[in-house]
This record gives structure tokens, sequence and C-alpha cells, in this order.
């Protein structure tokens, strides 16, 4: 599956013209603007796009542990499977990283500290020849970006949220989303997919293996916002807004590119 998926990436990516589909009134109102920064070298990174810019990310140490060790069953799917020399273990890897940076388009700024927390439990199938390798089964999936945004210049700058979670069931499947609030206003943030691109022919054809995760959409009473389009590249926000508004989102959607987990459906 894991082969398909990047398949389908390198078939987006290569050979067609794939971006988010950005609704119509929108996209009228709205400002793309093509962002710089997001890939290559990771020290001292920084991202470029429309009026705004950032400072070099800082990003702490990352943490990352693995814990695995052999299962004890007695049922009899697991003793069918010890029939045909396969055990399982149990793996158990957490991860935890820390960035901050602050944004500004030359009249604000806005500084930006962050913290991304990964816990997956997995079911691992073996076989005793190496030459076979093994078959990992996600069991359970817990995910949680959040983010502190606050006005550099402000006497007393009025904290904002940012919050992603995703959560994974071994009956229940959920996509990542979020919010970003003041306490007052909250925008919510939600995860975009396409099913459909345009190949070099013109033509509209599916996606192979199913919608591919395409990048996140922010939203307030209904309406769109900004869209974060992680296969162009691109911010787009909505052009009558409050400065500040403006400048949150700005930096929230610097956040979501810059954090190291994406789709984690498929990840």
């Amino acid at each position: 599956m894991k082969y398909l998926i990047l398949f389908s990436w390198v078939l987006l990516l290569s050979c067609s013209a794939a971006k988010v589909a950005v609704p119509g009134e929108f996209e009228k109102a709205a400002t793309p603007m093509k962002v710089k920064g997001v890939n290559g070298w990771m020290i001292n990174q920084q991202l470029t796009f429309g009026e705004y810019q950032t400072s070099s990310v800082k990003r702490g140490w990352d943490f990352t542990s693995v814990w695995q060790a052999s299962r004890i069953s007695f049922k009899p799917e697991d003793q069918i499977l010890k029939v045909f020399d396969i055990n399982t273990d149990n793996r158990n890897t957490t991860e935890k990283n820390k960035l901050q940076f602050t944004i500004t388009n030359g009249k604000e700024k806005a500084a930006v500290f962050a913290l991304e927390k990964f816990n997956e439990r997995q079911l691992v199938y073996k076989n005793r020849d190496p030459r076979w390798g093994e078959l990992a089964r996600t069991t359970s999936l817990q995910y949680a970006f959040s983010a502190a945004i606050m006005m550099v210049a402000d006497a007393a700058p009025e904290p904002w949220q940012l919050v992603m979670v995703h959560k994974e069931g071994k009956s229940t499947e959920y996509e990542e989303q979020g919010y970003l609030t003041n306490g007052d206003i909250q925008f919510s943030i939600q995860t975009l997919r396409i099913g459909n691109y345009t190949n070099t022919k013109g033509k509209e054809v599916k996606v192979l293996g199913g919608p591919t995760f395409a990048g996140y959409e922010i939203r307030i009473d209904g309406g769109v916002v900004g869209i974060v389009d992680l296969l162009d590249n691109q911010i787009w926000i909505l052009n009558d807004l409050d400065p500040a508004y403006k400048m949150m989102l700005a930096a929230a959607s610097s956040s979501l590119l810059l954090k190291r987990k994406q789709d984690l459906t498929n990840n």
C-alpha cells in the first residue's frame, strides 16, 4: 500500500497539474502566495510568501523512542499464524519535537512557539526467516500539534492557540482537524484531499489509490478564509480581512507547512 501511495505522489508531482480545489468565490476574493523555503536544507530554514517572511526556524532536539517486545496470545488466529512460523510483536513509537520562529510583513510581527507529539502502537508480523521481512499494522495512533502565537509589538499581546489533533482506533479513523482561536474568535481547520487531477493531455483522471492528501482549509462561520496548498506550495488568504487576522492566518499557515507530520492516515 505504501508503494501505491508513493507512486500516486510521484504521478501527481511529475505528470500533472495537481492542485487543491479552491472554491470559486474564495478564489476571486483571495490572493495566492507561492511559498519559498519549504523544501531543501532544514538548517536556518526560512519561509517567504507574498509580503510575509519568517525568521530562521529554530527546531528543538527531536526525541524518538521505539519499544518492541514479543506478543503472547492464545487466540486461535494467532495460534494459526505460528503454524506458518509467523510470530507477532507489539511495537510502540513515540516522537516529540519543538519549533519556534517569528513572522513579519514589514509592519507587524508575530512569534510562534510549537510542540508536536506523536504516538503509534503497531502489531508486527514477522517470520523467523529474515528474507521475508515483516509487516506492521497500526492498532492505535495519537497525534497533537499545538502552537502559541503572539503579536510581538503589542504591550499586552493577546495569545492565540493553534491546535491540530488526529486520533485513530481499531474501528474508527479520523482525519486530522483543529482550530485557531484567541478565546473569542475561532477558525476551524480541516485537511484537504483531491481525488482527481489533470494529466499532461488536459484530461481529468482519478488519483491512483484513492484521494490523496493535499493540504489544509481554514474556515470561519462556514466560509473559507485561508487555504494551505502542500502540493503546489501555496498559501491563500482572504483579502478582505483585518490585518491582525491576516497575520495570524499567515503564522498558522506557516506552522502547518513546517510541522513534520503530514497525512497521518497514510503515514
